[in-house]
């Protein structure tokens, strides 16, 4: 294949994944939203002028853009979009005032008792109006500022998935806590690097990698699945056996549910007994474990062997 084919191919990939973008999947499976998204799945729509019928095109909004791919991958994928939003909207053109609609809040919808585990939506919702996001003055924080409801995806917490859970929660934060983009236009002061800032941590790239912000940065509430209440980082914990003990804070936040997951299959007593003792990013290694239980043992017995002998020879 001479160069000139190779351009070719390439344009034509090129020009393949633009249209991919610029149109609905075809995964979408819910002819409820089609109407939606036939507008707000694309970078461009069109519209007829009902004087001149003359057909119109314009860019959407960026933040009216929906992922059709990432929707219907979310926790509110079995949704039509007229179960948040006014039913007025399959109305074309849009009425202005339709924006001045108020938004759902997660306990319009859920309830306490559904959910497995149980994520208490309530106590989330109680522990957030206390949190800096609403307490700062001429805070504009909502639930949606945070967690999209278009793409919003939690997945069950386990030992077999903490890195994807600490990855993704995390993500939230830097959205707006990363030293650019949407900290700066919210509230106009640009913050520094991340890395500087926890300069006092001994790795904090490793503690970014391995622990989520809400473990410093949250009152711990344990009947509440994930933290809500951020406080000010003044309050933030900077000891270190605050996590790194017995009675580890980790305990009550990020490995929670692997703990009630490891009761509920040993039992109470078995989990008890083995008392395991998580620290940040890692948990205890059975074959660690295994080990120095063998030289414990062989001590013991050496000891015993030598006590023997002992008292034989006197």
């Amino acid at each position: 294949m001479n160069l000139k084919h190779k351009l070719i191919l390439l344009g034509l990939l090129a020009g393949t994944s633009l249209y991919a973008q610029d149109s609905i999947p075809v995964t979408v499976n819910n002819p409820a939203n089609m109407l939606c998204l036939r507008c707000h799945g694309k970078r461009w729509y069109t519209y007829a002028n009902q004087d001149s019928s003359q057909v119109i095109k314009h860019k959407m909004f960026k933040d009216l853009i929906i992922d059709t791919l990432a929707f219907y991958h979310n926790n509110h994928k079995s949704l039509a979009c007229s179960d948040c939003h006014s039913s007025e909207y399959s109305n074309l053109p849009h009425k202005s005032d339709l924006k001045l609609e108020p938004l759902l809040i997660c306990v319009d919808c859920h309830s306490d008792t559904e959910d497995v585990p149980p994520i208490n939506f309530t106590g989330i919702t109680e522990e957030y109006k206390k949190s800096v996001h609403a307490t700062q003055k001429e805070s504009n924080v909502t639930c949606w500022s945070c967690h999209n409801p278009h793409t919003y995806n939690i997945t069950t917490r386990s030992k077999d998935n903490l890195s994807h859970v600490v990855a993704y929660d995390n993500s939230i934060c830097l959205e707006c806590h990363s030293g650019m983009g949407k900290f700066d236009i919210l509230y106009g002061d640009p913050k520094s690097s991340l890395i500087a800032k926890h300069h006092w941590l001994p790795d904090p790239v490793k503690h970014f990698r391995n622990v989520r912000c809400i473990e410093c940065h949250a009152e711990i509430r344990k009947d509440v699945l994930v933290a809500h209440n951020i406080r000010p980082k003044e309050e933030a914990v900077r000891k270190c056996a605050a996590c790194h003990s017995a009675d580890s804070r980790l305990k009550y936040s990020l490995y929670k549910y692997q703990l009630a997951q490891e009761r509920s299959g040993k039992g109470l007593l078995s989990s008890i007994i083995s008392n395991q003792t998580f620290a940040i990013g890692t948990n205890p290694s059975p074959l660690l474990n295994l080990i120095s239980q063998i030289i414990l043992a062989l001590v013991v017995i050496g000891i015993a062997i030598h006590t023997i002998i002992r008292i034989i020879k006197k």
